[in-house]
């Protein structure tokens, strides 16, 4: 052990991590959260003895991540849209493809835009995101759980964001208080219960199921939050929500059989997969 050095630290959990099926990228991105050195310096000081104390610090997250827990969870972050979020296992931890509904919801924002509100909001990372990149806005996000309310507020507080959270179910915090919002963008719980099947441990033993399943088919809280919407969107108001990839047609086509909309388009992500619903809700 005394020669333990960065490279046989590294080819060794590589090893435990392909033998268990797990993506070897895990192994050097603990590493690094542990040193805080970037991966460069690490490759740097390949032959270089791993100090004691983080020698010690990486076995023992190491046997967490050998069991499935995702490394996220075990560093208590993750990167989001070039900033990094507090995350535990009350919140989901936000998805690559989370930051293109940031990016589309930017895209489609104008000067007549001023409050937004995020549904569901998780680690608050969506809503946090946005209102960085759009100070001007006026930002709310709801989420039916109170811990990951707490979270989001400790997120924002570290990042220096102005969001105003609310607790509790859908819109219902907004329609309780009267808010009226120009932009609602929401990445609910979308995954069909029949699914849990083909999902893997990593996801399904660790992050919260409350934020990741939904019935009917996943579509239950698109439902709900397009037959209250009315109550909290101004007219012509700005709608994007995220959507599993085999939802994209069956929503689509629910949303123009009930309501008057305009400008409805599904928006495929950078794997071509369909990832995002988009309307101006025409209702009023």
């Amino acid at each position: 052990m005394d020669n333990y050095n960065f490279q046989q630290l590294l080819k060794e959990t590589y090893d435990g991590l392909s033998a268990r099926g797990f993506e070897t990228s895990r192994a050097d991105w603990l590493l690094e959260d542990i040193t805080g050195m970037s991966r460069t310096e690490i490759a740097l000081n390949f032959r270089e003895n791993v100090p004691e104390h983080i020698l010690n610090q990486y076995l023992s997250y190491r046997e967490r991540m050998y069991k499935g827990e995702p490394v996220q969870y075990i560093a208590g972050f993750a990167e989001f849209y070039g900033r990094k979020f507090k995350v535990n296992r009350d919140v989901l931890i936000p998805r690559p493809e989370t930051e293109e509904l940031v990016y589309q919801t930017l895209e489609m924002l104008n000067s007549k835009n001023k409050i937004l509100c995020d549904i569901g909001t998780g680690s608050g990372a969506i809503a946090i995101s946005l209102k960085k990149e759009r100070p001007d806005l006026s930002v709310f996000a709801t989420d039916i759980s109170a811990c990951a309310i707490s979270i989001a507020k400790e997120n924002a507080e570290m990042l220096d964001a102005q969001v105003e959270f609310l607790l509790g179910e859908t819109l219902k915090p907004l329609i309780d208080k009267k808010i009226k919002v120009d932009v609602l963008v929401s990445n609910p719980p979308y995954i069909s219960y029949e699914e849990q099947k083909e999902m893997s441990g990593t996801v399904l033993d660790y992050e919260p199921h409350l934020a990741l399943f939904a019935p009917d088919d996943g579509l239950a809280i698109y439902k709900d939050i397009l037959s209250n919407l009315d109550k909290v969107i101004t007219k012509g108001g700005l709608v994007i929500f995220e959507i599993g990839h085999l939802q994209g047609d069956i929503l689509k086509a629910y949303i123009l059989e009930h309501y008057n909309v305009e400008n409805l388009k599904i928006i495929k992500d950078i794997n071509q997969n369909n990832r995002m619903i988009q309307f101006n809700w025409m209702n009023q």
